[in-house]
């Protein structure tokens, strides 16, 4: 990864896209090798490590693990940064209010309230909730797996929008998606794994759906 870059990670369903993004956030230990950071050799045992290195992880099923349905957006916006909104051991509720009001206002989430559960929101801005949570480490890295699943046509172009935006700004993202048009729209390089391990990398300017699937198939 590079700083500024979309990483597109491609391959076929089962290919270990997820698993290997659930290793570089801690959630699923690594069978070898090593993972650098700034060139060096980091330890990430777990999603605090990763967070401690500011990385952040949007995973695919955005109701089971991206957001809490039942919370208000102020408290999902916070909950990966709560040191940054507490005082004492107690969140101070102004503090909250503030960091997720700055959120909502720049993601532009849809929503009656602060306090309105997450779950009553659309499927696009409840997309943008979990994206906050983690623009709220100010993460030098984001993992998002399959970012714009589920999610209405204008919020999907607005998310796009999102990442071209924060990786002007200088942030690293990988990108996750099965669908190959978006792979090939939004990517700068394309990683393309298979059986667990990366069968090729392709800049932007030679990767083609024909280039991708013969990666992921094996043919190339």
């Amino acid at each position: 990864m590079r700083r500024g870059e979309i990483l597109g990670l491609a391959g076929l369903v089962g290919a270990g896209r997820t698993e290997l993004a659930e290793t570089l956030f801690g959630l699923t230990p690594a069978d070898g090798g090593e993972i650098l950071l700034h060139g060096r050799a980091v330890r990430i045992d777990s999603p605090p490590d990763a967070i401690e290195l500011r990385i952040g992880y949007l995973p695919e099923d955005r109701r089971q693990h991206g957001v809490v349905l039942e919370m208000a957006v102020a408290a999902n916006t916070s909950l990966a940064s709560l040191g940054a909104v507490s005082h004492h051991g107690l969140i101070d509720a102004g503090e909250e209010r503030r960091l997720a009001r700055r959120f909502v206002e720049q993601l532009r989430v849809k929503t009656p309230s602060l306090y309105a559960e997450t779950g009553s929101l659309s499927g696009g801005n409840q997309q943008k909730v979990a994206l906050a949570r983690w623009l709220a480490i100010e993460p030098e890295m984001l993992i998002l797996d399959e970012p714009t699943q589920g999610v209405d046509i204008g919020s999907k172009s607005e998310i796009h929008q999102m990442m071209g935006d924060l990786a002007e700004k200088g942030l690293a993202i990988v990108m996750i998606s099965s669908e190959l048009p978006e792979i090939l729209g939004m990517s700068d390089r394309i990683a393309v794994m298979r059986e667990g391990t990366i069968a090729g990398i392709l800049p932007r300017g030679e990767a083609t759906q024909e280039s991708i699937l013969a990666l992921a198939l094996g043919h190339a």
